[in-house]
Parts: C-alpha cells; structure tokens; sequence
C-alpha cells in the first residue's frame, strides 16, 4: 500500500517557464498518471497557439477572467468555471490588460510513457531535476 502525499498551500515545485508556475503533483515527481499545477498569469504572458500531442488538458480558474481561443472558437471562463481540451487541438489563450488570472491546470497522458508521458509538466520538471 502507498503512502498519502501531502502538499501544502504554497508548497510544491517553483518553475518560471514564461509564468511562475507552481508544480504540485508532477509526472515525474509523482508518477501516478497526472500532474497539477497552480499559476498566477498577466496580460503578456499568455502562450502563442500550441498543441499536446500527448495529453489532455483541464484548466479551472481560481481567480480572474481568461479567454481561451481552442481551434478558432473562443470561450471565456470565468472563477470556478473550467475548460477541458483533449489532445491535439490547437489552443491558447488571452488576459485582459492589466489582469492577473490564477490558474489550476491538470494534465493526463492519452497513454503510457516511460518516465511519465513526455508533456509539458514533464518539461518544466526536467528543468529542475
């Protein structure tokens, strides 16, 4: 039987990868089939249009107003609203001038990889490892 993890509030592994993300359950760390990460963004930090080739995404906001752009369609979302983008489709997304939106992002793999699944949580966790 495994042990419970237990990660507290500001706890984690501190990344600056275009915004100071927090990793809190990592593919690498953790290896339990997802990550989570906690992140405060601004206008300007927002990523330029992308894909996941290896997982699926899920973004709940904490605090503040983001519009997600997911293949040329927009949706704007709102504290305690969510957005789940499975794999593959282009995305990005934009912030208000002068707005800050804290983010909890939750990554899972679309299938098994050796040392986790090779996504973006792992690329910022190999930065530190």
């Amino acid at each position: 039987m495994s042990n419970p993890v237990v990660i507290h509030a500001g706890e984690g592994i501190p990344i600056q990868y275009g915004a100071d993300f927090l990793v809190k359950v990592g593919e690498r760390t953790h290896g339990r089939g997802i990550a989570l990460v906690q992140y405060t963004t601004r206008h300007g930090e927002e990523p330029p249009e992308h894909t996941h080739d290896t997982e699926d995404e899920i973004f709940y906001v904490l605090r503040g107003i983001v519009t997600f752009e997911v293949a040329k369609q927009r949706y704007t979302i709102t504290p305690g609203g969510m957005i789940v983008l499975p794999c593959g489709i282009p995305h990005t997304y934009a912030i208000e001038v002068g707005q800050e939106v804290t983010l909890l992002v939750i990554t899972h793999p679309i299938h098994d990889h050796p040392n986790g699944w090779g996504g973006f949580v792992a690329d910022m966790e190999s930065m530190t490892l």
